[in-house]
Formats: structure tokens, C-alpha cells, sequence
């Protein structure tokens, strides 16, 4: 498959952080996606497996996040595993691509943002990793689309104690919304300042994020997930009642559900 990204676009990536890859699926190809997504979201409503967050929004529980589910669908595992997503990560990392971790967004109306952060801080055992979000519905400033800013070439930048951008970091960042339509692919590097905010719209904004690494540094999705599911399990799945836990760091901005365990699901 030939790469629809060239020099001037890994140039682009290097010098930004990001990557806007427009009408990257074809239509026949999103569809099927849409529709794997929607299968998803009806298993982890119902119980099945992955790791599942939950939210607490003005119009009751709402699925917040699912993880870990590459394998249970054929589809989705299309999308993650080869084609077009691995192609592009390939000529941006300049060596073939291996799965780190995957996630589905779901952000239904109400849905929390995320504070200003960057990735790397919640992602153990290699210390760089790309990411493409996958739009699954149009991601507008009213949906609470994703802010990124330049500043990943200075590598971590100061962080508070919840593994926050500090307030007088994000001061200094110029924002800017990435506003992608289903089809679209954004690519962003692990170390790139992004924050979102609230969905206030009357539909969901759901989004998958597919992270990876480079091949030569090994294949660490299994550890990573066995990692999250035992700190989950010591440390809780929300932070003291105030916010749930849906990432090792403390960015999440959605509320806990009332007497429900947050993150549900598992592989035994």
C-alpha cells in the first residue's frame, strides 16, 4: 500500500507535533468502523468484555470509555492492526509500528473533557508513542473537539500533582482546536500538549485513539494492560469520589457515577 502522506507531511508531523490526514477512509470502510463502534459500545453496556468506563453526566450514567477490545471484533481489528493507520505510523516513526493501547472515547452529551496534558505521563514502559485519533462523529468546538499546541519537542513540560500541565505552562501554549470529520485521521505525538473540553451538544462525539510505538523497542501492550488493571484495582477506579479513573494520570475531567463501580470488564 502506498503511503498517503509524504516527506513534507512527516516534516509537518516532526515540526508540529500533528498530523491532519483528510478523507483518510473511505466511506465504505467508515461505515463498517461506525458500525463496530456502535457494537462495542452495545457489549460494554451489556457486560461483555474489554475494560469499560463509566460517567456520571446531567442525564444519568453515560459509557465514558472502552479499552483492550483489538481482538473481539474483526473490523475494528482491521483498523488497529494494518491498512492505512499502520502504513502512515510507519513513514512517522520511520519503522514499522506496533500496538501499544486502544481506546474508544464515547463523550455522549454532557461528557467531561480532559484537563491540558500531555500522553507520556500516563504511558509506562517505553517513553514515546504516537497516537491516531479516529473520529467516529464530526469533532467541533461545541462536541468539545481536542486543543493541541506546539511544545512537544521540549519534552515533558512542568506538570502538577495530578500529572496536569501546570496552570502557568498552559498560559504560554498557543491552542488551537482540531476540528476532523469522520474519515479524517489525526496523528499526534505522545509528548504533544492536548486538552478537550465538554461535549455541549445533543449528540455524542465519539472517537477512537489508537497509540502506538516503534517496533524496535518491543511490543508492550499485554504489560501495559495487566499494569492498569492492577493499579486500578489497588488504587480505585475514582480519585476519592471526585473524579473517575479512567487514565494512570489524573485528567479526566468526568464525574463518578453515584454508588457504581467506574471501569468494569476483564479478560478472565
Amino acid at each position: 500500500m502506498s503511503s498517503p502522506v509524504d516527506v513534507s507531511d512527516v516534516d509537518a508531523f516532526r515540526r508540529d507535533g500533528w498530523l491532519i490526514v483528510r478523507g483518510a477512509l473511505e466511506n465504505e470502510h467508515f461505515e463498517a468502523v461506525d458500525a463496530a463502534v456502535t457494537r462495542l459500545e452495545r457489549s460494554a453496556i451489556g457486560g461483555g468484555p474489554g475494560l469499560h468506563h463509566f460517567e456520571q453526566t446531567d442525564a444519568g450514567a453515560a459509557l465514558a470509555r472502552s479499552e483492550d477490545f483489538v481482538y473481539d471484533d474483526a473490523v475494528l481489528g482491521d483498523l488497529i492492526l494494518g491498512g492505512i493507520v499502520v502504513n502512515i505510523l510507519g513513514a512517522l516513526f520511520g519503522e514499522p509500528a506496533v500496538l501499544f493501547k486502544e481506546k474508544v472515547n464515547y463523550k455522549h452529551p454532557g461528557g467531561g473533557g480532559f484537563a491540558p496534558h500531555q500522553d507520556a505521563t500516563a504511558y509506562r514502559f517505553v517513553d514515546h508513542h504516537i497516537s491516531c485519533m479516529v473520529p467516529i462523529d464530526p469533532s467541533t468546538v461545541a462536541s468539545g473537539c481536542l486543543y493541541v499546541a506546539p511544545g512537544y519537542e521540549a519534552g515533558q513540560l512542568p506538570t502538577d500533582n495530578r500529572g496536569r500541565i501546570t496552570v502557568e505552562a498552559t498560559a504560554q501554549l498557543a491552542w488551537r482546536p482540531a476540528l476532523v470529520e469522520p474519515g479524517d485521521l489525526l496523528f499526534f505525538d505522545s509528548y504533544t500538549p492536548h486538552y478537550s473540553d465538554t461535549n455541549t451538544t445533543g449528540r455524542s462525539r465519539r472517537a477512537a485513539y489508537l497509540t502506538y510505538n516503534a517496533a524496535s523497542v518491543g511490543d508492550h501492550r499485554d504489560s501495559y494492560y495487566a499494569d492498569k488493571r492492577s493499579e486500578f484495582a489497588t488504587e480505585g477506579d475514582d480519585f476519592e469520589g471526585d473524579r473517575v479513573r479512567i487514565s494512570i494520570s489524573d485528567d479526566f475531567l468526568g464525574k463518578p457515577v453515584p454508588g457504581k463501580r467506574q471501569s468494569v470488564g476483564s479478560r478472565e
